[in-house]
């Protein structure tokens, strides 16, 4: 397996830690794996897909999408967290 393939495959462990930590509601261990996975996808280089084949630019795609599915459903539980957090934030407010 090439290295971008290996690159890609530690970026969708890394996205799939954080849909499991948003899952969880553990949300340091989210912003943690965050750091992780950016620090991943920097060090991607951006011509990696020129020296795949046509099978490994197939898996790397397949890994890619599941990378944005992660994304995806992490989205809402991150938009429900900041609501809940804006109402905790509103109710604490002292009355002036």
């Amino acid at each position: 397996m090439s290295a971008s393939l290996q690159a890609l495959e530690r970026l969708l462990a890394a996205s799939e830690a954080m849909l499991a930590a948003a899952q969880n509601q553990n949300w340091e261990q989210l912003a943690s794996r965050e750091t992780e996975r950016r620090a991943l996808a920097e060090s991607l280089p951006d011509a990696a897909s020129a020296r795949l084949s046509i099978a490994e630019q197939a898996r790397a795609r397949q890994l890619i999408e599941a990378c944005l599915h992660c994304d995806a459903r992490i989205l809402p539980l991150i938009a429900t967290r900041m609501n809940e957090l804006r109402v905790v934030l509103r109710e604490a407010r002292p009355d002036t």
